[in-house]
């Protein structure tokens, strides 16, 4: 498995159960709250600085509120997850978690579209709220005061649309 789908597999559905924080109790916020943001919806090709050669995520409006996910590398089936977007003062988030697990936990996801075809996303380092982890509102607060700082959200993968060849 190449470490790009790698990373996001062990991120998005804890695979390695450790005393180590990976993933967050609850979502940012409920699902009546989320929103779905046209622009992400679509095929697009994305990397990591580990790992230049790009993956497919697909993201698609489930319900007007959730989104479903696929992270595929081609070789084998892609990632399945269930995500909820949510905004938290000037900046949007995805809570994710994998469909394909008992796991109820939730990773927290930045993301950020630069133009309709660019985006980045960022990953919530989940053992910096691990004294508020089981109260989303402390979640919430903490990660407005803390959004900016490059240690609690590090630079995950950079993505471009994926658009249809001819």
């Amino acid at each position: 498995m190449r470490g790009n789908a790698r990373v996001l597999l062990l991120v998005v559905t804890c695979l390695i159960p450790t005393a180590c924080i990976t993933d967050f109790k609850h979502p940012l916020g409920p699902v009546e709250e989320a929103f779905i943001e046209p622009n992400l919806v679509g095929s697009w090709k994305c990397s990591s600085a580990d790992d230049p050669t790009p993956n497919v995520v697909r993201i698609m409006d489930f319900d007007g509120k959730q989104y479903y996910i696929e992270f595929d590398e081609g070789k084998s089936e892609p990632a399945r997850l269930r995500g909820l977007a949510h905004r938290v003062e000037d900046a949007t988030f995805l809570s994710v978690r994998g469909l394909q697990t008992k796991d109820e936990e939730w990773t927290l996801l930045a993301y950020a579209l630069s133009d309709s075809d660019h985006l980045e996303f960022g990953l919530v380092d989940a053992p910096s709220f691990e004294d508020v982890m089981d109260d989303p509102l402390s979640v919430k607060q903490r990660l407005a005061e803390q959004m900016h700082d490059p240690e609690v959200v590090t630079s995950l993968l950079s993505c471009v649309r994926d658009k249809p060849q001819g």
